[in-house]
């Protein structure tokens, strides 16, 4: 059986699923492996209804679903005191094992907002210099439907959305949205912009596909 073990100076043993159907087991520091495996082996039966029950709320997000952040899938850790963001192989929150969908899902949203503010202006800046165009300002967004967008006053638009992506794929999206800047189509000339400044942009386009949004 998979499970998580959290060691403390408690002195008995508890199990406990979380809604993602995981298994969150605690021990005292001295308790051996040997006796927690005995433990849980004693409460398979329960474990397995419970578990059952979380396929009630399958789709949402919990403690263990995964998901992508920069190309990377990783599982979901709620931990109240924990700063968000990736580590050793999860990626963390800081709200309670126990919260509610709608609060992750806020949570989730605004670590990847705050991701695409520190990522996109460096990026955008960086090649605006390459190409000799000049950027009014960089906007994160809500947008569902598209990674980004240029408006006719020179600004551009991204998704919080396409931090799931690869960074080669998300500096595709800003030379994209960055060659509007010179042609305000999808010309020829727009993709032999595109190509100068990234010549396997269509390779890279592919690769997006399989980021095309988030679980939410």
């Amino acid at each position: 059986m998979d499970y998580t073990l959290i060691r403390s100076n408690r002195k008995t043993l508890s199990v406990r699923v979380l809604p993602s159907g995981l298994v969150e087991v605690r021990a005292p520091f001295h308790f051996p492996k040997t006796r927690i495996e005995a433990f849980l082996a004693e409460k398979a039966g329960w474990i397995a209804e419970a578990q059952a029950k979380c396929h009630a709320i399958s789709g949402r997000l919990a403690e263990g679903a995964r998901l992508p952040f920069l190309g990377e899938f990783y599982p979901l850790r709620l931990r109240e005191n924990a700063p968000p963001g990736p580590r050793d192989g999860k990626l963390f929150l800081p709200l309670s094992p126990f919260a509610k969908d709608a609060e992750i899902r806020a949570a989730a949203e605004a670590f990847y907002r705050a991701e695409a503010k520190k990522l996109l202006p460096p990026l955008v800046e960086r090649l605006a210099a390459a190409l000799g165009v000049a950027c009014r300002g960089v906007r994160v967004t809500g947008a569902r439907t598209r990674w980004g967008s240029c408006s006719a006053k020179a600004g551009l638009n991204f998704s919080w959305r396409l931090m799931a992506a690869p960074p080669e794929e998300i500096e595709l999206v800003a030379a994209h949205e960055l060659c509007h800047l010179i042609h305000f189509n999808h010309s020829p000339a727009f993709y032999a912009a595109l190509a100068g400044i990234l010549p396997d942009w269509k390779a890279r386009t592919e690769k997006l596909k399989d980021y095309r949004q988030l679980c939410w």
